[in-house]
């Protein structure tokens, strides 16, 4: 089952969240037990409507029926969610045109470790911003070939949303405050907890590298770095009791959008806060960085050398990198928030290998955070290690900054939500007539 959503068209984002909380899921290529496809318009399939006539033989005959009805067929078909268990906020539009190699050259040869793990030498793409997202119409397939000449359109006069910064974290903040509704409903009545809210973010989210005048980047020769270090201030500091009162309205099922439909037929359940994480794959190879097939030959020979000369940092391979999300969704709750002081002493959990590639899950020093929040005391050997060479060690004054700075970027962030639901219509009040 899947569902898809553009985390730069936030039309998408709350159309998506709606069909999670509201509506069902199901395999949009699910057969039936002798191979036959279902039906035109079977509940599930991507041609579903409600207004669609169902067939005798389809595989669930109405939105969230299970039993022998379902058996008859291959996939699933009309899945209501009762809740999720887990969310991994996982996107990596870095926003860059391509290499600066009059740095990048001279910053390998003299520093290669930092120059291959935190690198200075990528070109941005500065000011990019996502398409408007009050002129764009929602179409059904009935309007086809009734789109407006774009000179007959009306003009965009919403304000701008950076591209780096609404695909890494504003698609993917105002998606987990949509589905609350089934975060927040934990899997046993007695449980304390509510579902797991992971932030994919990343080893070169530095303290340099981020404005808090400048929230989405649009003015920073880091777009990217900046977007990660903002997910590391969110993360770490949401449970902080400075910081909770700010981050309250985020978290608050009845204050979504989905929210509104899902409390009429959810009644009275028993809802707990979910609990929210911050995991980064380390430096693995990927396309993100736009280069030839040549140069990424080059680079991950590189990533090999400087993992056997110690980098634990270098896990090249999506499937090592994967190992902290997939550790952080396996281990029990009630595990996690022991490891974490119960919110007091986050910790930024990274994929790592060895100098053999076996791979394993490390804490990673955060700028301003340190590993845990946590003052002084002696470094363990395994934890100097991948640390940068300018590093500084935690003070109280560094600490304090970050939770402050933490606490104004959650009210930035709550501010930019609410804007853009005025400006989208998805409540009350809103000035566009935009349906989803």
């Amino acid at each position: 089952m899947g569902v898809e959503v553009d985390l730069c068209d936030l039309k998408s984002v709350y159309a998506v969240a709606g069909q999670l909380v509201n509506g069902t899921v199901g395999s949009p290529d699910a057969t039936t037990i002798d191979g036959f496809k279902l039906p035109h318009g079977s509940p599930g399939t991507a041609s579903y409507s409600k207004d669609i006539k169902q067939d005798s033989w389809a595989l669930s005959q109405k939105e969230g029926s299970d039993g022998v009805q379902r058996s008859w067929g291959w996939g699933l078909s009309g899945i209501r969610l009762p809740r999720l268990d887990v969310v991994i906020l996982c996107a990596g539009a870095g926003g860059w045109l391509g290499v600066d190699w009059m740095v990048a050259i001279p910053e390998v040869l003299t520093n290669l470790v930092e120059a291959v793990t935190w690198p200075t030498y990528k070109l941005p793409d500065i000011g990019a911003v996502v398409k408007s997202q009050t002129t764009a119409k929602v179409m059904k397939p009935s309007d086809e070939g009734l789109q407006p000449l774009l000179s007959g359109q009306e003009k965009p006069d919403d304000p701008p949303l950076g591209a780096v910064f609404c695909s890494n974290v504003f698609g993917h903040y105002v998606l987990a405050h949509e589905l609350m509704p089934l975060l927040s409903h934990p899997a046993l009545r007695s449980s304390e907890t509510g579902g797991k809210i992971i932030w994919m973010s990343s080893i070169e989210a530095l303290s340099g590298m981020f404005d808090i005048d400048d929230i989405q980047g649009l003015k920073s020769r880091t777009p990217y770095e900046s977007s990660k270090r903002l997910i590391d201030l969110l993360a770490i500091t949401a449970e902080l009791p400075s910081v909770q009162r700010v981050a309250a309205p985020f978290f608050d099922s009845s204050n979504t959008v989905s929210g509104a439909k899902a409390k009429k037929q959810n009644g009275k359940s028993k809802l707990v806060k979910p609990k929210v994480y911050l995991t980064h794959p380390g430096i693995f190879v990927s396309d993100i960085l736009p280069l030839n097939w040549f140069l990424v030959v080059i680079y991950r020979c590189i990533f090999y050398f400087v993992r056997w000369i110690g980098s634990p940092c270098h896990t090249i391979t999506a499937e090592k990198a994967a190992v902290a999300p997939v550790w952080m969704t396996l281990t029990e709750p009630q595990v996690l928030e022991k490891m974490e002081g119960h919110g007091a002493a986050k910790v930024k959990w990274g994929s790592a290998t060895d100098a053999s590639g076996e791979e394993r899950v490390m804490r990673t020093e955060v700028p301003g955070w340190g590993w845990e929040g946590k003052l002084g005391g002696q470094l363990e050997g395994e934890r100097r290690k991948g640390r940068r060479k300018d590093a500084v060690e935690l003070t109280p004054e560094a600490r304090e900054e970050f939770e402050i700075l933490g606490a104004k970027c959650w009210a930035e962030m709550e501010e930019l939500r609410k804007e853009w639901e005025v400006i989208l219509g998805v409540k009350d009040g809103g000035r566009s007539n935009a349906t989803f």
